[in-house]
This record gives structure tokens, C-alpha cells and sequence, in this order.
């Protein structure tokens, strides 16, 4: 018995297939890290009052604080 692996540049009906979309697991597994990335934001924005000026100036860029 033998065993084959194609690649996209030889089976290219299948790799469009298999580019079809995200399964339900992926989907969720995203959401939870999402929501996650949420939280910490989250608690960061609570806590920056905490830290000392130069700090916050320098740290003012970051995505959450806008």
C-alpha cells in the first residue's frame, strides 16, 4: 500500500475545495482568542492609571488606547 500527498500546484480543483472556508472549530477557537484579546485590553486600560507618566507616553500608541 502506498500513500500520495498532492499539492495545490497538482491538484488544484481539491485545494480550492479545501480553501472553501473555516471549519466550525476554527471559528470558535477564534472567537474565544477574540474575546480573550478583549478582556486583557480590557484590564490593561484599568490598570494604566497606575503607571508612571513616562511609561504611559511611551506605551500611548498602542491599538486599545485610541
Amino acid at each position: 500500500m502506498a500513500a500520495l500527498t498532492y499539492s495545490p500546484k497538482f491538484a488544484p480543483a481539491a485545494a480550492a475545495d479545501a480553501k472553501a472556508g473555516k471549519s466550525f472549530w476554527v471559528r470558535v477557537w477564534d472567537r474565544i482568542v477574540e474575546a480573550r484579546m478583549r478582556q486583557v485590553e480590557r484590564e490593561i486600560r484599568v490598570h494604566l492609571s497606575y503607571l508612571p507618566a513616562e511609561t504611559r507616553e511611551y506605551y500611548k500608541d498602542l491599538p486599545f488606547q485610541r
